[in-house]
């Protein structure tokens, strides 16, 4: 299959759910829903926003371009308008001083023998390489997206814990202050729970901090500064995760089906096109002229009011210019071919950074289901022994529930991430815990 139709078949189905929105939401975007949910978090992307933006400007410039190299071959028509006046010699058989003249030129190149196809093959393979480029822009701002939204959620599980863990210190600090009071407590020990109390303070006061920052980064992310959104919902834990390929297959699709991989390869045939073009700058072009013409001074049969002509330039001689074009042209394709070499380098080493990192992730999550289900039962006991008013240590019990809260969905997080970077590393939409069309109905 073509490099043109692997970019446009591998991102398209994203692109085009885009820019549907994109059409829905011109102009101001729409305020965000509350609470919000990741799904319609995904579903608000505002295409106005620079990243985008910037990615489709270069795909309109890249079509544009295209444009112009297609015009190289079209119609020209043009009006030579021009008052003169002369001062006639002696032979001339009018004696006036009026040689005003008005000419009318119909032009069209009929063939520069490959020259210009080769630099429409060029600007064809670079439009291409635009339009992928767009819809991995897209991705990639999906994914960052989902990525701000995640730092809400435990920037939120994280000022729970602190919150819990500022209360406990707060609490010990005021029965060692009661049982300093009765020389029960020292005062050495008293100092230092004050300490353990401002400490825990200290960290719940940035906890909070963390809180509205992610929030406005994610208010930025969605395009709509000054909209932070005020609840948040996490999606159900654990989340329902795709199987992960083996790292042979991960390795082999990578090569095939990358997006990055794409965009390089149709600008490699791009420059290979743009060299093609620049050797064929010394062959001769065929146009045909059509000209109407209209004199204040007659001549007889020497000015015809019609003429039509068949003409063919042949270059001689152009200097250095073909050998210069041609030699950047050649550096410019060894470039792309470069460019393309670390880039398959670059992806095979991201596929087996992301196959280990997922890897570890799924031990994790184990980890992480095992400590909360230890920190329930603990919890339990830690509450029945506080009602037969046994000593406990429910305070803290609490806070380490918290923690184990904020390492589970940190875990599960982390391997959403890890996913949706696979699926836009291997431009399989299957590979993400949120599919884009999923994340696209209403």
């Amino acid at each position: 299959m073509p490099i043109r139709d692997l970019c446009r078949s591998a991102l398209a189905g994203s692109l085009i759910a885009l820019s549907a929105i994109a059409t829905a939401n011109a102009g101001a975007p729409d305020p965000l829903p509350q609470p919000l949910r990741l799904e319609a978090a995904l579903a608000a992307i505002d295409a106005e926003h620079p990243a985008l933006v910037s990615a489709r400007a270069l795909r309109a410039r890249a079509e544009q371009a295209l444009e112009g190299e297609h015009s190289r071959s079209d119609l020209t028509i043009d009006a030579h308008l021009e008052a003169r006046w002369i001062e006639p010699n002696d032979h001339a058989p009018d004696d006036g001083n009026d040689d005003s003249r008005a000419l009318l030129t119909a032009r069209k190149l009929l063939s520069d023998f490959g020259q210009n196809r080769s630099r429409v093959a060029a600007g064809e393979r670079e439009v291409d390489a635009r339009v992928a480029d767009e819809a991995i822009a897209h991705a990639r701002h999906r994914l960052a997206v989902m990525g701000r939204y995640f730092d809400v959620l435990l920037a939120d599980l994280a000022f729970a814990r602190d919150t819990e863990a500022m209360a406990s210190a707060f609490v010990s600090l005021e029965r060692a202050r009661d049982r300093n009071e009765l020389g029960q407590v020292s005062d050495i020990d008293l100092f230092q729970l004050e300490s353990e109390y401002q400490t825990a303070r200290g960290q719940r006061l940035r906890a909070l901090q963390t809180q509205r920052r992610s929030r406005a980064a994610l208010a930025e992310a969605l395009n709509r500064p000054g909209q932070a959104p005020a609840q948040v919902l996490g999606p159900m834990l654990p989340l329902d995760l795709p199987a992960l390929p083996d790292l042979d297959r991960l390795l082999a699709t990578v090569d095939a089906q990358n997006p990055e991989l794409l965009v390089r390869r149709a600008e490699v045939e791009a420059a290979r096109h743009r060299a093609d073009a620049a050797r064929a700058m010394n062959r001769p072009r065929l146009s045909a002229e059509l000209q109407a013409g209209a004199w204040a001074r007659e001549f007889g049969g020497d000015r015809n009011p019609v003429a039509a002509s068949l003409i063919l330039e042949i270059p001689l001689y152009q200097g250095r210019g073909r050998s210069a074009a041609l030699g950047e042209a050649t550096a410019d394709r060894h470039l792309a071919e470069a460019d393309l070499a670390q880039a398959m380098i670059e992806a095979r080493n991201t596929a087996r950074d992301l196959f280990y990192e997922i890897e570890a992730l799924l031990v994790q999550r184990d980890e992480a289901l095992a400590r909360m289900d230890y920190r329930e039962l603990y919890i339990d006991r830690a509450r029945a022994l506080y009602d037969m008013e046994e000593t406990t240590d429910l305070g803290d019990s609490m806070v380490q529930q918290s923690a184990a809260a904020h390492f589970n969905a940190a875990t599960e997080y982390a391997l959403a991430l890890a996913f949706e970077r696979l699926a836009l590393l291997l431009g399989d939409p299957s590979l993400s815990p949120f599919p884009p069309d999923a994340s696209m109905e209403p």
